[in-house]
């Protein structure tokens, strides 16, 4: 639970982190909406794409903004031996390719960051460089604190200018 808590905390604080950056440098631009439940949602506030090498094994890019009421949805997609490739990638036991999305206050949290839980992401890239990216994404995500609640993702999808984490 905690790490759940940490990798969502994580996507938040490369929101706010970027989000305070001066407006003519840095800034990250895009697109990004989807459906929960049916019912659509415009990622349309403090949109933000990360890209970070960590100069190790892996890379990540993190997709995160806030929609209606506040409405946050988090994308995480890791690049094993740090190659940025279009492609499929999927939350699976070894890899954490994962969906979050949270309400206002985090009255409702719920993300896909473990099978074992009954978590599903899919996340597609179409086009990926460490400067844009563009996909789609949908998922079954699980309440954080009661397993048997879940939301489904359907029709989601983002075409975002992706900055470096610095």
């Amino acid at each position: 639970m905690k790490l759940k808590q940490s990798i969502l905390a994580l996507g938040l604080l490369a929101t706010a982190a970027l989000s305070a950056c001066e407006k003519d440098k840095n800034t990250a631009a895009g697109t990004c909406s989807v459906k929960i439940d049916n019912v659509f949602i415009d990622i349309n506030k403090q949109l933000t794409a990360t890209y970070n090498d960590t100069g190790s094994r892996n890379s990540f890019l993190i997709i995160s903004g806030l929609g209606a009421d506040n409405q946050a949805i988090t994308i995480n997609v890791v690049f094993p031996d740090r190659q940025l490739k279009p492609g499929t990638y999927i939350l699976a036991a070894d890899t954490y390719n994962y969906l979050a999305w949270y309400k206002s206050g985090f009255s409702e949290a719920y993300s896909a960051d473990d099978i074992n839980d009954g978590g599903i992401a899919t996340i597609t890239l179409e086009t990926i460089s460490a400067t844009k990216a563009k996909g789609t994404f949908s998922g079954k995500l699980v309440n954080d604190t009661n397993l048997a609640e879940s939301k489904i993702i359907t029709e989601g999808k983002f075409d975002v200018t992706v900055l470096p984490m610095q």
